[in-house]
């Protein structure tokens, strides 16, 4: 569906003379990224509609999303997967920082956040199998994703013991564990050990 949606959009710009048909296969990439993101985001907050947890799962995309941008990560194999993938992830971290809320274990969650920091730091960008980086692009990404990453850290540190704005450090700091998490799944299927 979306690679056929992606086709459709560039096929009419080429029609109508918006773009050039050389450049075919490079928006129909774009356009399937696009389309495959917005579907993600669009299930996901319809899920926290749901749940009643739109506002802590914005900011949680907020902070998602941007940094995967720039540290790369697991890919799915398919947009099918990839959605598959994300809803677990999420609803897998709303039972976490239910759990971690509930035992109040935030320095656990202070560790991990940290541990998450340095690891981001130290591991990122990780390639997009069909996307390789050239050097420049790579500098260029580290330095936006240590930025990014350094602002949500500065975030979380100022409201983890707030008990105002306590729920959304909680979930600013997942979004930057699930980034490790998903840099070392990347890692490790790079290597051929994960076939998801």
């Amino acid at each position: 569906m979306v690679k056929l949606c992606a086709k459709k959009i560039t096929s009419f710009l080429i029609y109508n003379e918006a773009i050039d048909s050389k450049e075919s296969e490079n928006y129909e990439y774009g356009f399937e990224t696009l389309i495959a993101f917005l579907l993600n985001i669009f299930v996901i907050l319809t899920i926290s509609c749901m749940l009643n947890k739109f506002k802590y799962t914005l900011l949680f995309l907020c902070c998602y999303c941007p940094i995967r941008q720039y540290t790369g990560g697991y890919h799915a194999d398919n947009y099918k997967k990839c959605l598959g993938v994300f809803i677990t992830i999420y609803l897998i971290n709303l039972v976490l920082l239910t759990i971690i809320n509930f035992f109040d274990l935030k320095e656990m969650l202070i560790i991990l956040t940290f541990i998450s920091y340095v690891g981001i730091w130290i591991l990122s960008p990780i390639e997009h199998r069909e996307k390789p980086l050239s050097d420049e692009e790579i500098n260029h990404y580290k330095k936006v994703s240590r930025t990014l990453i350094s602002i949500v850290l500065i975030f979380i540190f100022m409201g983890i013991n707030s008990e105002v704005i306590y729920e959304y450090s909680a979930y600013a700091a997942s979004s930057i564990i699930w980034i490790f998490i998903m840099i070392n799944l990347a890692i490790i299927k790079n290597r051929g050990g994960i076939h998801i």
